[in-house]
């Protein structure tokens, strides 16, 4: 008599497990670009600075009595928050179905988590407090270069600092760095790249990425930025956890994705700035 065990449907458990994890970790590009916190529980983070110290010019042979206090200044909070997704797969659909309904479930819920993180980092741009986009204006390499040219001056690392444009603020940058013509012959280094594969790989020293998850409002502006990695935080209390639970009177398997983070403004929000613009398709 056939018998199906557990064995049978425990390597479909472990796979979609596994493959959901691995997509989740490695399909957001916003975690590697910034601050990342993690603990145990879901207390709030608080962040705090410390003061800068500032020399002076003291005589000869006189006591200084001018100390800096060297106290902490609260800066902001972290409140972490849950996330779930679910699938629930039939037995008739994990045996009927030729498209692999078990591949497909495990890449859409890791490529989901990815996203989530993504577009709430992205959504910590408009908390920036120095703009240097103008609302319903065409985005221009000028407007990247005073978002530059601002943070070196308020001392960012520079050589941390990185840009996420919209796509459309980077079909802007296409534009503006030359279509090719006839009448052009050659072209600068930076237009080149732009021309040969729509993606530039740093501008002036900065490294600039795109993300559709940036979102476009009701005026159709999108918000990018320019930022060094301690004006974002995330802060992982729980990582990505997938939870298959059998359901036996409807004969399926119920998939259950869950992650317990915060984010938010970092301990250095002032490296941070926005560039609001027109984000019309092409």
């Amino acid at each position: 008599m056939a018998i199906t065990q557990y064995t049978s449907i425990s390597s479909f458990i472990a796979s979609i497990y596994e493959d959901a994890v691995l997509v989740a970790r490695e399909g957001g590009l916003m975690p590697s670009l910034v601050s990342n916190y993690s603990a145990q529980g879901r207390m709030t983070r608080a962040f705090a600075t410390r003061p800068e110290v500032s020399y002076e010019t003291v005589a000869d042979a006189v006591d200084y009595s001018n100390p800096t206090t060297f106290g902490k200044s609260s800066v902001g909070t972290l409140t972490p928050g849950e996330v779930i997704a679910q699938f629930i797969l039939t037995d008739a659909n994990i045996e009927s179905d030729p498209d692999n309904a078990r591949a497909q479930a495990a890449q859409e819920l890791g490529e989901a988590a990815a996203k989530k993180v993504d577009t709430d980092l992205v959504g910590v741009f408009s908390s920036f407090t120095t703009d240097t986009g103008t609302a319903n204006s065409a985005f221009s390499t000028t407007i990247m270069a005073d978002a530059i040219s601002t943070l070196r001056a308020a001392y960012a690392p520079s050589g941390a600092l990185r840009a996420v444009l919209h796509p459309y603020h980077w079909h802007d940058v296409f534009l503006e760095t030359g279509v090719p013509a006839a009448t052009y012959a050659n072209k600068d280094a930076m237009t080149s790249q732009a021309l040969r594969d729509y993606w530039m790989a740093n501008y002036l020293g900065v490294p600039v990425y795109t993300s559709a998850n940036i979102a476009i409002d009701s005026s159709t502006d999108a918000i990018s930025a320019v930022f060094a990695p301690q004006a974002i935080a995330f802060d992982v209390r729980r990582a990505y956890r997938l939870e298959p639970e059998r359901d036996a009177s409807l004969r399926a398997w119920e998939l259950n994705a869950t992650m317990v983070y915060a984010y938010g403004l970092g301990e250095r929000p002032a490296w941070g700035v926005k560039m609001t613009s027109d984000a019309t398709a092409p």
